[in-house]
């Protein structure tokens, strides 16, 4: 995980001097799964998009790819 195990080293070497909340809410992430990974393994997730999900989604990464080469 790239978050330090201790927030305020890695905030005092960004050269911030407090917690942002998405800091606080990184570090509550990697504490519960690292206390729920000694106990068990989570399970694994079967996400399953739709034929309608799957055309957007490539849409949309499409049209952010031409984005990003017009602007290159």
């Amino acid at each position: 995980m790239s978050f330090v195990a201790n927030p305020i080293q890695q905030v005092l070497a960004q050269g911030r001097t407090s917690l942002r909340p998405e800091d606080i809410k990184a570090y509550g992430i990697a504490r519960f799964l690292d206390e729920q990974e000694k106990r068990c393994p989570l399970p694994a997730l079967n996400i399953a998009f739709t034929e309608e999900e799957n055309r957007l989604m490539d849409q949309i990464l499409a049209e952010e790819r031409q984005a990003a080469a017009n602007a290159a």
